[in-house]
């Protein structure tokens, strides 16, 4: 009976800690998404491509936080991107959204794409404010040609997208010719 009696105390009490402790995991981690399909896509991608495990390992030493969402780019042209959303002390935050309709590796290539940008915020530590973002970019960047006067892209980002994809294509073909 007493053996009983604990054994529902324990079961009460894990069932009251799991919750609290994954949305603890949840806030502890820099780079986060509320959408299962997201967070499952990040993990994936980030045991599957050595580069996509390198972006998302220095995005959890830095102080950026970054939320992924799927979410169309407000150009045609554009699949994905960053932006700044606030700068705390000790804390700056982003949004990377991706454009749900783009599927696959094509979409972890993206996510490459995006998390490079988010490094190279990262690594900016006086980039604070959309007019910050924009400067860096007008140093390491370049305008990008979606038709919109504040967007910009990187070699560096461009690389990490196709690099990931490569990663994840060879991946893929060593699975199918075991």
């Amino acid at each position: 009976m007493i053996r009983s009696i604990w054994t529902l105390v324990l079961c009460w009490l894990a069932l009251a800690v799991a919750p609290a402790a994954a949305e603890r995991n949840l806030r502890e981690r820099h780079l986060r998404s509320i959408e299962p399909e997201l967070a499952e896509l990040i993990d994936d991608g980030a045991r599957a491509s050595p580069t996509l495990r390198r972006l998302v390992d220095h995005i959890e030493a830095s102080d950026v936080i970054v939320y992924v969402v799927f979410d169309r780019s407000w150009s045609p042209d554009a699949a994905g991107h960053v932006s700044l959303l606030t700068t705390v002390p000790g804390a700056r935050y982003l949004r990377i959204s991706l454009d749900r309709r783009i599927a696959g590796t094509q979409r972890l290539a993206l996510l490459g794409h995006e998390l490079q940008h988010a490094v190279e915020i990262a690594d900016a530590s006086w980039v604070t404010d959309h007019e910050s973002v924009a400067s860096l970019y007008k140093s390491i960047g370049f305008r990008s040609d979606t038709g919109h006067a504040d967007c910009y892209d990187s070699r560096l980002a461009i690389e990490a997208g196709h690099q990931v994809q490569r990663e994840l294509l060879a991946v893929t073909s060593a699975g199918g010719s075991r």
